[in-house]
């Protein structure tokens, strides 16, 4: 089967299906997929490939070559899409237009092969996997967020694993773009001294948001009249996964497609996370803007904790932030669960530990909340540079900042406000660490 096509910008945002059938006894599919200008001036063409059997997704190749080719078999596959029997009937191969650029005129070609025959003597990889010693309860430092070559990382699972053991890990989550294909894979690296993670990315035409914890592909696709962020949301929720909105003040197209946060029903909508640091805080993702975001977003009554995700895609040496939970146990239910209360700080160095105890004796940590509106807020803080500055944010503006030394403590009385939290800067007002809230009274 050979197709061709010619998209315009009118063609943007699209998913274009290419039904065909597949016979019984087919023991390979292969495609070749290419398209071209890849680039159109300054910011190239996008097109991406999802596969789809008669029953389920069988896989996205989130990835920006214009030349692709995906190989399916029952025991082996392309990574980015599943292995697996090949049932008869009608399959669908989806072009996804992720960003053809205004003025451009984008040829595709689509060549799709079928073998039959005997299936292959050789067996289905089987990763087996690994486990870690629980530890907890305590303090425990990861990341949430990173890529692979199952999507448009340029390295493969054991590199993303030693880039965790090389920082001293005790977590490490792998979320390739709308695929779940190296989960297994990525399980069978845990070990007493690192815990593996695993979730995917949905990657949106408006939005990037982690599904962390999920393990089955739940569909990536949006249309605001059948299928909403909220139908997403509902369904990482029901599958026990956490909902993260991902750098949601990145640029979007045409500099990162799809990568700034659009959906206006949905700011925050009923999410409870927000990835507020995306790679190294200097970043092109615009962390500024997200950490302003936020704390809007606190400020109009919305509870949300803040993470940090290197979103690294292949060998690094940056300044990256790390999550820093305190979670019941080294887990990957129990970090999830630490998450989603606010158990945490986000830093690339600076150990921070905020904590708060109303006049009735109430004592919370970061992410809970008091009932009253009057308390005592103590923080103490190590590991801090020369130049560094503890900065007091209540209610969204700077409190008090004081200079950091190498550590130190500090109490503050609070009365009458919503949240606080702290940050450390360095000399260039760049942000090191960053504290979850703590809440006061009942909004």
């Amino acid at each position: 089967m050979h197709l061709h096509g010619t998209l315009t910008e009118q063609d943007n945002h699209r998913h274009i299906s290419h039904p065909f059938r597949v016979p019984e006894g087919a023991v390979k599919i292969d495609i070749d997929f290419e398209y071209a200008p890849k680039r159109a001036g300054q910011y190239g063409n996008l097109l991406t490939l999802s596969l789809f059997d008669p029953q389920r997704e069988r896989g996205t190749g989130h990835r920006g070559q214009p030349n692709q080719q995906v190989s399916i078999s029952p025991t082996a596959a392309t990574p980015g899409y599943l292995p697996g029997v090949l049932p008869p009937g009608e399959w669908n191969v989806m072009v996804n237009t992720n960003l053809i650029n205004a003025g451009s005129t984008v040829e595709y070609d689509l060549k799709i092969s079928i073998t039959q025959g005997e299936a292959p003597a050789a067996a289905v990889v089987e990763w087996k996997p690994g486990s870690t010693n629980p530890r907890g309860p305590g303090w425990f430092r990861g990341d949430l967020h990173g890529h692979t070559i199952h999507s448009d990382g340029s390295w493969d699972v054991d590199g993303l694993v030693q880039f965790a053991r090389d920082h001293q890990l005790d977590f490490v989550t792998l979320t390739d773009h709308n695929t779940v294909s190296a989960l297994a894979e990525m399980d069978s690296y845990a070990t007493d001294d690192l815990l593996t993670m695993g979730g995917f990315e949905f990657t949106t035409f408006y939005g990037h948001a982690l599904a962390l914890g999920v393990r089955n592909l739940i569909d990536w696709r949006v249309d605001s009249d059948q299928r909403t962020m909220t139908d997403i949301f509902r369904e990482v929720e029901a599958a026990g996964g956490l909902f993260v909105i991902a750098h949601p003040m990145c640029p979007g197209d045409p500099v990162c497609t799809g990568c700034q946060w659009e959906y206006a029903d949905f700011m925050p909508g009923p999410a409870r996370v927000v990835e507020v640091w995306n790679e190294h805080w200097t970043s092109g993702s615009n962390n500024p803007g997200s950490l302003q975001l936020w704390y809007n977003w606190l400020n109009k009554g919305h509870r949300l904790a803040a993470t940090v995700g290197t979103d690294i895609h292949g060998p690094s040496v940056r300044d990256y932030g790390f999550n820093v939970v305190y979670a019941e146990a080294l887990t990957e239910q129990a970090i999830l669960d630490a998450v989603r209360r606010g158990h945490l700080y986000l830093s690339s160095g600076p150990q921070l530990a905020l904590t708060g105890t109303s006049d009735a004796g109430e004592s919370v940590m970061m992410g809970d909340s008091m009932h009253s509106e009057d308390c005592a807020i103590h923080l103490e803080w190590s590991n801090c540079r020369s130049g560094d500055v503890v900065r007091l944010i209540v209610d969204g503006e700077v409190r008090e900042a004081d200079e950091a030394a190498s550590g130190g403590e500090r109490s503050w009385a609070l009365a009458g406000k919503h949240w606080c939290l702290v940050e450390v800067r360095d000399q260039t007002g760049s942000l090191r660490a960053v504290t979850n809230p703590i809440f006061t009274g009942s909004r």
